[in-house]
């Protein structure tokens, strides 16, 4: 059965393709889901002028993604944190962070999810973080983890919240 899809499908095809699938996967997943529609005349039709629209919609986004890129490719974030005297942080500095360090210094909203960090930082030191801002268009950021002596500033009460982000567990 041909099919036109609606929607990106990973092993089919993008937006506007026309395939040929088995009877029951078009009739019992592909349709019922909105991912494709009968290949007719008129939707074969339609399906090209919205692969028109959608091509035009992709290039405006890797448009944005990369002025994104350009302006914090190579930022240099620093974060001073609560650390034991070896180095380990007393909690982790999460993709969240970084996201709103971005914002704070570039005013740049980048999602946290598209912060690539294998697992949350939990020592002190130097990190180069990949951010995947869309499909290919990638930005390296630098993140500077520093300890900061909290000890004593906790004791005489002068310690600046805004220096220090305190993390639990």
């Amino acid at each position: 059965m041909k099919v036109v899809l609606i929607k990106d499908h990973e092993k089919l095809g993008n937006v506007g393709d026309i395939v040929n699938v088995k009877d029951g996967f078009a009739k019992n997943f592909l349709i019922p889901n909105n991912i494709a529609i009968l290949a007719t005349p008129g939707n074969i039709k339609q399906a090209e002028i919205l692969k028109k629209s959608v091509v035009k919609k992709e290039a405006k986004n890797i448009e944005d993604a990369k002025k994104i890129a350009e302006i914090i490719e190579g930022t240099e974030i620093s974060i001073k944190v609560n650390s034991s005297p070896e180095g380990k942080l007393f909690g982790s500095i999460t993709n969240k962070d970084i996201a709103e360090k971005i914002l704070e210094l570039k005013k740049v909203e980048v999602d946290r999810k598209k912060i690539d960090l294998e697992e949350h930082i939990k020592e002190v030191g130097r990190y180069d973080v990949v951010v995947k801002l869309y499909k290919d268009v990638k930005a390296t950021v630098i993140v500077n983890i520093q300890s900061d002596d909290v000890q004593s500033d906790l004791q005489s009460g002068n310690m600046a919240t805004d220096d220090v982000i305190k993390k639990d567990g």
